[in-house]
């Protein structure tokens, strides 16, 4: 028997407690299998026949429910946490498994399923493909593909701007460090736009960040209400539209 669950629904970490007059459950070597044992990765068909990426180990005895997983940047993060208890005293157990999903998984689709008999937590991310004709869009009369090209001698940080009549639309360049990144967008008392983008990472040696914040001074016409802002991957630049007066 399997059961199947997407990775919205890990989105809070999740507590077991066997109190008084409960079932109490020892702790064993399976308690460990979690933490130590291989894991296993492979290309295949999922169960709507698209192709997706697996990810599978052994999470021993510890419950479906007592699993915890998420997603930072290209980071996939399963941890664990229980709380056991034998006769009078209480144990607590967790463990926690890292894993760097590759470039063409979306790591907004992970999927958990157990298999209850064997123990395996199978992990499941869709695969994405980039189209191979990619058709070119305008932006502020400039092309995707020209921006994407001049973009390369661009400085992180660096600014476009164009007054449409209707908006004042910005063009931050990010790079590939942030284009993945988290965005934070706020306006202050003197009429500043505040841009933040933060990206999380991690390396052997252990965890680290790339961020950006950026300041935009807006014009007397602009109107700071209904602001709308967005990553173009393509091109690594943040895109935002400020309405006018």
């Amino acid at each position: 028997m399997s059961i199947v669950k997407t990775s919205e629904e890990f989105s809070s970490r999740r507590k077991v407690r066997y109190g008084t007059g409960s079932e109490s459950k020892p702790l064993t070597p399976s308690t460990t299998n979690a933490s130590l044992s291989p894991h296993k990765t492979h290309y295949g068909k999922d169960q709507d026949g698209q192709e997706a990426y697996f990810i599978d180990f052994n999470i021993g005895d510890f419950d479906f429910k007592e699993i915890t997983i998420r997603t930072e940047g290209r980071r996939l993060i399963v941890t664990g946490k229980s709380k056991l208890a034998q006769t009078a005293e209480e144990f607590s157990r967790e463990f926690k498994r890292d894993f760097t999903l590759p470039a063409n998984v979306d790591q907004y689709s992970i999927a958990a399923q157990l298999d209850e008999e064997t123990r395996q937590l199978m992990l499941i991310g869709k695969v994405v493909h980039e189209p191979e004709n990619v058709q070119k869009q305008t932006y502020n009369s400039t092309t995707s593909a020209e921006y994407a090209s001049s973009s390369f001698s661009a400085k992180i940080g660096s600014i476009k701007e164009n007054n449409t009549g209707k908006s004042f639309d910005y063009e931050i360049f990010l790079g590939n460090d942030l284009k993945d990144g988290q965005t934070t967008i706020e306006i202050t008392g003197y009429n500043v736009l505040v841009v933040r983008v933060i990206k999380n990472d991690w390396d052997r040696n252990g965890d680290f960040s790339h961020e950006l914040k950026r300041q935009i001074k807006l014009p007397a016409g602009a109107n700071p209400q209904n602001i709308e802002h967005g990553i173009d991957k393509r091109t690594a630049t943040l895109l935002v539209k400020v309405p006018a007066k």
